[in-house]
């Protein structure tokens, strides 16, 4: 198999307000396998908070293109011994091996003449409906992007260290979608019990990561909502010890190492009776595709992250309203690059 590498920028279409000030573009990385007339395609969004660049997952590919020539996967199976065979040049990106593992299963599928989502659970795909988010705003901007989410049916709202819930009243008021709150690590120092009773008097239905990595323990149980880990749950071994604390736990693909640990990650957590949702980062098609695989038996989707984009370079996966949609003829992930990405 011979290996493609492109870095292209992408930029949402508006402006991101985060915790540490705003977000114009993000750069990712994206992977084009090819054997035998067919071509798979992968896609890494680095982010800093797991000590990952753009720069560092071109590194860590680049080591691996003349040792991918000798593979040609006939199975999942085979997928996961190919990038553990790989893993000491990848390691400890797991950017990169999640690049490299949805350009595997891409080109499985369309060897196979099949979906992703048949190679992983005998079935079709089926549509998903997605949480939209709304991040941190001014009150013009809230009422903006309530007003685009009408008729959404889920929207997960983004808070800070102020734990204000004046922005989840606003939006309870104006919908009827159903709701959750990120907390993305803020609320440390709040009273977790007494914001779970305000919110559960306003119909959220779960709280995501109040407390960075490291304070799991103080999650108890006697809440009025569950909790969802996010970044205290990176990858698949993390997943027994967030069963602990938390009701639940986000898998994003990017952060695990791709579609094959995801599915691992999914199903363990189903044996151990917790919730699963899959997220995602400012993404293309090409990851919000993959994630749609593991969603397919997942408990919530937070798949938006393409939709956020104002230039996705990926077509063929549509966002209608809150719910992702494939063409009926899907093959591999269902998604194509622009002609130009990879030259």
């Amino acid at each position: 198999m011979q290996l493609a590498i492109a870095v292209r920028e992408l930029h949402p279409r508006r402006v991101f307000r985060i915790a540490r000030g705003r977000r114009t573009a993000v750069e990712n990385v994206f992977v084009r396998l090819g054997h035998d007339g067919i071509e798979g395609y992968g896609e890494a969004s680095p982010n800093s908070f797991y000590n990952e660049t753009a720069a560092g997952v071109v590194e860590k590919l680049d080591g691996v293109r003349e040792p991918i020539r000798s593979f040609t996967p006939e199975s999942p199976e085979e997928i996961a011994a190919i990038w553990e065979e790989l893993w000491p040049q990848l390691a400890p990106s797991r950017a990169a091996q999640c690049a490299l593992d949805l350009a595997l299963w891409d080109w499985l599928g369309k060897r196979r003449g099949t979906s992703v989502a048949e190679l992983a659970w005998g079935t079709l795909f089926r549509p998903v409906e997605s949480f939209c988010t709304i991040g941190l705003s001014t009150p013009e901007e809230l009422e903006e992007k309530v007003r685009e989410l009408d008729g959404f049916p889920w929207i997960k709202i983004k808070s800070d260290n102020a734990a204000d819930m004046g922005p989840v009243r606003f939006i309870r008021e104006r919908t009827k979608a159903r709701l959750a709150v990120d907390a993305n690590c803020a609320w440390g120092g709040h009273d977790l019990a007494r914001l779970c009773d305000e919110l559960r008097e306003l119909g959220v239905e779960f709280v995501e990561q109040p407390f960075a990595p490291g304070e799991d323990a103080q999650i108890t149980s006697g809440l009025a909502l569950p909790v969802f880990a996010d970044e205290s749950c990176v990858t698949e071994r993390d997943v027994d010890r967030v069963a602990e604390h938390f009701a639940g736990f986000n898998i994003k693909l990017v952060k695990c190492g791709g579609l094959t640990p995801g599915l691992r990650m999914l199903r363990r957590g189903r044996a151990l009776g917790r919730n699963v949702m899959v997220g995602c980062m400012l993404e293309s098609s090409a990851l919000i595709a993959a994630g749609a695989v593991i969603a397919q038996d997942a408990d919530y989707a937070d798949l938006d992250g393409a939709w956020l984009l104002g230039d996705d370079p990926f077509t063929g996966l549509s966002f209608e309203r809150g719910t992702l949609r494939l063409d009926e003829a899907v093959l591999g992930l269902g998604v194509t690059p622009p002609a130009d990405m990879f030259t």
